[in-house]
């Protein structure tokens, strides 16, 4: 099943958009969460389809709720995977005006991993007018240059460097960094819109 997590404006205090996460639920109505279910399905092989459901589940609230925005994360896998642009080929020609309202979001390790492969995903997916997140930015190494090779329309800092702000002003003024570059490139558009 799919929760629904909301991404707020820092200005607005408002959802801009809301973050499709996977969920399992047990026979004793308990639910897995994403960190128990992803490592799994990695490991098994069957990440791919974990990616299809959460697609499936997510274009289908974004055709019954005309108002709402969505994002789900895919997998390093997925983003090469043809069955899955084969799905939401199928689904966006199946409900138009979804497309517009979709952010796929990629992890940093994914962005630079083939940054020519990548970039033709971001292409192609800004092509059916849906929008890429990259998540967990500042988790991994990524080079600024990647990032304007890609031109996300929106920058997910990673948690653990904002959570740990508060602490370490260091952590703050890199956190301050990259918001103020991301305002400044249009990274934020989407979360301040």
């Amino acid at each position: 099943v799919a929760a629904f997590e909301p991404v707020v404006g820092a200005r607005s205090r408002q959802p801009a958009f809301y973050e499709c996460l996977v969920r399992m639920e047990q026979a004793d109505w308990q639910a897995l969460l994403a960190p128990d279910i992803v490592p799994v399905a990695e490991r098994l092989g069957l990440i791919r389809l974990v990616d299809h459901r959460v697609l499936e589940l997510a274009i289908a609230e974004l055709a019954a709720s005309p108002t709402v925005r969505l994002s789900l994360n895919i997998s390093p896998d997925t983003t090469m995977d043809p069955d899955w642009w084969a799905s939401i080929e199928s689904l966006m020609r199946a409900h138009p005006g979804v497309a517009e309202r979709l952010i796929v979001e990629i992890t940093e390790t994914v962005a630079i991993q083939d940054i020519d492969d990548v970039r033709g995903f971001v292409t192609r997916l800004k092509n059916y007018g849906s929008k890429i997140a990259i998540d967990d930015f500042g988790a991994g190494y990524t080079s600024f240059m990647y990032l304007t090779d890609l031109q996300p329309d929106v920058l997910k800092i990673d948690g653990a460097i904002v959570e740990s702000a508060a602490r370490h002003p260091s952590r703050l003024s890199i956190v301050q960094a990259i918001s103020d570059l991301s305002r400044r490139i249009g990274w934020l558009r989407e979360i301040e819109a």
